[in-house]
């Protein structure tokens, strides 16, 4: 992508940041991220760095995949199991410049998808065998217990929400969609 001028705007009008060397990345992280949930239990990535804290299994979308398959490769290096990849649960965004806690100002601006997910009948989650830096465990905390572990982003009240509720957002794939037939207006 070609940009026209110092701000980043790209010739499609998508804004975008100037960073590594020059090279054109995302303003805005996209995040595809798990939310798995067993007997009254959430499986979460237990974090050894400067304390321990916990992340839902998610990280960044790659070129080339779609959010789904995303979801799916992620749950899968930071597990090792294998997940069915259902409904969006929650949507998250972390603006650097509003944010909640004591994050770095030099954060990325980020959007996290949530979905809803389930372990495939022969899956066990586990610590893989290549795991993050400071990845130190999978557990499966019990969500009566979530308010005794440092979760980041800090989504407790909306994860009990959620699994009270089960008021899932649409997710429409392009793909899916009835064929659009574009016809020449001249």
């Amino acid at each position: 992508m070609k940009c026209n001028s110092l701000s980043g705007e790209l010739n499609n009008g998508i804004a975008m940041s100037i960073k590594n060397g020059g090279a054109a990345i995302p303003h805005v992280r996209i995040r595809c991220t798990a939310l798995i949930v067993e007997n009254e239990s959430i499986l979460l990535v237990e974090y050894d760095d400067n304390g321990i804290h916990y992340n839902l299994p998610g990280g960044g979308l790659e070129p080339g995949e779609t959010i789904l398959e995303g979801v799916a490769r992620e749950v899968w290096e930071e597990t090792a199991a294998e997940v069915d990849v259902g409904p969006l649960a929650l949507i998250y965004e972390f603006a650097p410049h509003k944010q909640s806690g004591d994050y770095g100002s030099n954060e990325r601006h980020g959007l996290h998808l949530i979905f809803e997910c389930t372990l495939k009948d022969y899956s066990v989650p586990r610590l893989p065998e290549h795991p993050d830096p400071h990845q130190s465990a999978v557990k499966w905390i019990p969500i009566a217990d979530l308010d005794g572990i440092l979760l980041i982003p800090n989504i407790k009240e909306q994860i009990r929400s959620y699994m009270e509720t089960k008021k899932n957002i649409d997710l429409i794939e392009d793909h899916r969609l009835e064929r659009l037939m574009v016809r020449d207006m001249d």
